[in-house]
């Protein structure tokens, strides 16, 4: 009897949880439609830290629109500056919702001072409206200091 009982209580338990999953459970939808609501995009920056100079950023998301086009902003020497034009690929979300691009830097930046070594700046992406869509920090390695020679 108690294993007839422990079977259609196993059984009993994935079909709720698979029908949760599907949004047939009345009773616990509510609470995965909250967790999918809040999941929402992402973005990451890589590698962390960036060594500052010369090199590449990777900055990639998941959890867009299918085909969405979109912007990448960064506030550089005290101005909002969208940077899209500077990555490669232009960022356009896949079929999946997914973007990868890279944004070379030459030095310049660093030279000008518009992105100083050492400092912390936030990457936003941003849809057609500008409205922000996600965030994520983008962190610059401080100088290495050279060694006087004696």
């Amino acid at each position: 009897m108690k294993k007839k009982f422990r079977a259609v209580l196993g059984v009993s338990i994935a079909a709720v949880f698979f029908m949760t999953l599907l949004g047939g459970g009345s009773f616990l939808s509510p609470i995965g439609e909250v967790a999918i609501a809040e999941a929402g995009p992402n973005v990451t920056i890589s590698p962390a830290p960036v060594k500052p100079k010369k090199g590449k950023i990777l900055i990639a998301g998941s959890g867009y629109k299918p085909k969405q086009e979109l912007g990448i902003r960064v506030m550089m020497g005290g101005v909002l500056s969208d940077i899209s034009f500077l990555v490669k690929p232009r960022p356009i979300a896949n079929k999946f919702g997914a973007f990868a691009s890279t944004w070379k830097l030459r030095g310049r930046e660093f030279k000008r001072g518009l992105l100083k070594a050492g400092t912390a700046y936030t990457i936003t992406v941003v849809d057609e409206d500008g409205n922000t869509l996600g965030t994520a920090p983008l962190v610059f390695e401080k100088a290495k200091k050279k060694k006087k020679k004696k």
